[in-house]
């Protein structure tokens, strides 16, 4: 199954799920923030950190240079930063509601 898969979309995959910086940032923004409308600027940031965590990733070595990838990662990364920030999101609000 994994064979019929680019390896660029599987890079794509790896860089944007195992990416603290998408995680860090979602969540974190998503506790701050005090209208559900700014899930979405969340996101964005979010898929936005991911992106430079990645660039870093590539330019310590840990991974190969291919900055043709940062797009896809920035589109996976800012819909799980979405997730990330309504996660945090929900979490403060269950927490100020008490």
């Amino acid at each position: 199954m994994l064979r019929s898969i680019p390896p660029e979309v599987l890079e794509i995959v790896v860089h944007s799920v195992m990416n603290p910086g998408t995680i860090v940032a979602g969540y974190l923004i998503g506790r701050n923030a005090d209208q559900p409308q700014k899930i979405i600027v969340g996101a964005f940031a979010a898929g936005l950190a991911g992106v430079l965590f990645a660039l870093l990733v590539m330019k310590i070595g840990l991974s190969p240079d291919r900055p043709r990838l940062f797009p896809g990662i920035f589109v996976l990364s800012f819909l799980l930063g979405a997730l990330w920030t309504w996660l945090g999101y929900f979490a403060a609000t269950s927490r100020r509601n008490k």
